[in-house]
C-alpha cells in the first residue's frame, strides 16, 4: 500500500510540474522552484491546481488532496508531516489508519531499496525523505 501512496504523491507532483513546463515552455532543465529566474507567479491555479511557492518547496491543492514537497537541488524532497497530509487529505487513502511509527518503517524500507534518500547537507543526514529518480 506505501508503494502507491508514495508513487501517487509522486506522480501528484510530476504532473503538476508537466503542466506548468507546458504552460510556460519550460524545458525539463529549468527547475520548477521559486527564486531567480522564475517563470510564473508564485501563487495562482493550473488545470485544477492551486499551487504557492515558498522557500524551496511548493504547496499543491487539488480538490480536497493536500501535497507539500520541497527541492534539494532538482530533488523532490518531503517530511514524514508531509507524506502524512497527503494520506489524510486524499479521499483514496483516507480510511487507511497508518500510524507515524508505521509509516517510517514502510519508507525505510523504500531508503533501503535505494528508491529514497535521506537528505544530506553538509554531512548531516536529515529526517528529510529524498526522492531518487
Amino acid at each position: 500500500m506505501i508503494e502507491n501512496i508514495l508513487l501517487d504523491y509522486i506522480v501528484f507532483i510530476k504532473t503538476f510540474e508537466d503542466l506548468i513546463r507546458s504552460e510556460y515552455q519550460l524545458s525539463h532543465d529549468q527547475r520548477i522552484t521559486s527564486g531567480i529566474n522564475f517563470y510564473f507567479q508564485r501563487e495562482s491555479e493550473i488545470d485544477n491546481y492551486k499551487y504557492r511557492f515558498h522557500g524551496a518547496g511548493c504547496r499543491l491543492e487539488k480538490g480536497d488532496i493536500i501535497c507539500e514537497y520541497n527541492y534539494y537541488i532538482n530533488d523532490i524532497t518531503f517530511t514524514l508531516w508531509a507524506i502524512k497530509q497527503f494520506i489524510i487529505t486524499n479521499s483514496k487513502y483516507q480510511n487507511e489508519s497508518l500510524s507515524d511509527k508505521c509509516l517510517e518503517l514502510e519508507l525505510y524500507k523504500f531508503i533501503e531499496s535505494g528508491h529514497l534518500s535521506w537528505k544530506i547537507e553538509d554531512g548531516v543526514a536529515w529526517e528529510i525523505y529524498q526522492f531518487n529518480k
